[in-house]
């Protein structure tokens, strides 16, 4: 189902075929370098930047998932398939057959919510069709995205007249259309309000944030002198539209996605502290904290269970990178030369215990995301070498108590 306007599918399903892909495209200007600095944040489209699932899913649509009690979703990050596209064909069409295998409507998922790096190396236009448009030519859901670093670093001489320009004109239109770098693809554009936003949906509200372009070992931000204090404020706002429900009787959950993970065990990226304490200042402020953070950037999966000492509340961190891009990021490895054993609990900054609950830095795969007035579950589904999915891990969080198991 869509709204007027929206088309999300082509009307028949096709195999794979990226044999025929320009092989520059493929390996997506390798060879050239660019400094990953702050970029200021391009204009909302609309303020403010909250919009309701209904309004591209249309409204029976959504009083479906009302009646069926569940919100069913998919997430992950960094699928762009460079050099190797065959992984992101993989996980796009495990997530096409999952969408379109479930015998129960209740079961089938409503949407794609991307974790940013959606276009390798520098987000440029003419890559949308190779690495975004093809592969999900079968998946009949919208897809909802935050920019990752790579859809937003500018190289010299690029011709975009701001930092994340395509990605805007692929996700942030104010009305669907059909975009000519989609070439024969009939997938329209999506129409987020900017590249922050507030979705709601039936049982959550999900917030994404953009954390800039910093790579590797730097970390991702959403406040600074160059990119302003507009991402905390709009947090700060929606969080307060979340307490004020509350103390109403009505309660979602609250799923934050940021594209860098406030924690990441990946041997080529950091996780990212100064994100998290803007993030922890806006909570504390409001009294409302997320039930899941989702976040992608590193290229593995990990989960993570953060109990905050000020009231016991538990908090689950997901780190789903492994969409796509080619090169997983192992987990780094002790003093002793080994990885660490699932399990292990230490501090965080603030003197919380964080407890690295899984990882697996192997697999490609995908999330699905259940929501459900009463609990979350988010499983990972892991691709096996025959193609085949199996779910490998699962995280469920109880809204009533905030606990994770």
């Amino acid at each position: 189902m869509a709204a007027p306007g929206f088309v999300f599918a082509d009307p028949k399903p096709s195999p794979d075929n990226f044999d025929t892909f320009n092989p520059q495209d493929v390996f997506a200007d390798a060879k050239v370098n660019a400094n990953a600095v702050p970029e200021k944040i391009p204009p909302l489209v609309r303020t403010p930047p909250v919009m309701t699932l209904d309004e591209v899913l249309g409204a029976a649509a959504v009083a479906q998932i009302q009646s069926a009690g569940q919100l069913v979703f998919h997430s992950v990050g960094d699928t762009g398939g460079i050099k190797e596209p065959k992984h992101q064909f993989a996980v796009a069409d495990a997530m096409a057959a999952d969408l379109h295998g479930r015998r129960l409507a209740k079961n089938r998922p409503a949407l794609f919510y991307h974790l940013g790096d959606v276009v390798y190396y520098f987000g440029q236009e003419k890559y949308y069709y190779d690495q975004f448009y093809d592969p999900y030519r079968d998946y009949d859901a919208p897809i909802f995205a935050i920019p990752g670093n790579h859809d937003a670093v500018r190289f010299t001489g690029e011709p975009v007249q701001f930092s994340l320009e395509p990605f805007v004109n692929n996700f942030c239109t104010k009305t669907p259309v059909k975009n000519s770098v989609a070439g024969g693809i009939a997938r329209t554009t999506m129409t987020q309000p900017g590249v922050y936003f507030a979705l709601d949906a039936p049982f959550a509200r999900i917030i994404g944030l953009y954390s800039n372009t910093s790579e590797g070992a730097t970390e991702g931000m959403i406040s600074g002198s160059i990119i302003g204090n507009e991402q905390v404020t709009f947090l700060i706002d929606r969080l307060n539209e979340l307490a004020g429900e509350r103390k109403k009787g009505r309660t979602r959950a609250l799923i934050l996605a940021t594209h860098h993970p406030p924690f990441t065990g990946s041997s080529q990226h950091v996780p990212s502290p100064g994100m998290l304490r803007d993030i922890d200042g806006a909570c504390a402020q409001t009294g409302v904290w997320p039930d899941l953070v989702l976040s992608g950037h590193a290229h593995l999966y990990e989960r993570y269970t953060r109990t905050m000492k000020a009231d016991g509340r538990q908090i689950a961190y997901v780190v789903a990178g492994n969409g796509g891009y080619f090169n997983l990021s192992g987990f780094k490895k002790g003093q002793s030369g080994a990885k660490p054993k699932p399990g292990v609990t230490g501090t965080d900054a603030k003197g919380n215990r964080l407890t690295l609950e899984y990882f697996d830095d192997s697999a490609f795969g995908f999330l699905r995301v259940t929501v459900t007035a009463a609990k979350i579950k988010c499983q990972f589904m892991a691709l096996q070498p025959s193609g085949r999915v199996r779910v490998a891990n699962t995280t469920t969080v109880t809204l009533a108590t905030h606990k994770v198991s």
